[in-house]
């Protein structure tokens, strides 16, 4: 497991606690069967991992943020190389996710972006503008 602030432990132990369907009893039961201490805030770092631990045995599992990644075909053009850049480029100047392009590209498409042709990917690039442009941000 990834060292973690003692935040970071505490807010997976609530999570885990939703994704259980524990209800305050028994959490709190739950708790002092562990590691006999009746709340989180009490415990040490020690315990709170013991405390994850245990959740995790029971079933949670930890979900991780992960954004997703630049989908990968050899390139085929420099048309392409330049449009799936600036596609990226607006994916990250307004915080999203290549899921949030694909999305886009399946519903104006019906098809995934490493599956656009050049026309397509500029079209694609247009419609980020846009919302890069309703959300307050300039693009060139």
């Amino acid at each position: 497991m990834q060292p973690q602030t003692r935040k970071q432990m505490i807010q997976k132990i609530h999570i885990g606690k939703a994704e259980l369907k524990m209800d305050r009893e028994c959490y709190t039961r739950f708790l002092l069967e562990t590691v006999d201490k009746h709340s989180c805030t009490v415990m040490t770092d020690s315990e709170l991992m013991i405390v994850l631990k245990a959740m995790q045995a029971k079933g949670f599992r930890v979900k991780s943020k992960h954004k997703g990644r630049k989908p990968t075909l050899p390139p085929i053009t420099k048309d392409r190389v330049m449009l799936m850049n600036k596609v990226e480029a607006l994916l990250t100047e307004n915080k999203l996710s290549w899921q949030y392009a694909d999305r886009i590209a399946i519903n104006a498409f019906n098809l995934p972006v490493n599956a656009l042709d050049v026309a397509k990917l500029y079209k694609l690039v247009q419609m980020l503008a846009v919302y890069s442009h309703r959300h307050g941000r300039r693009t060139r």
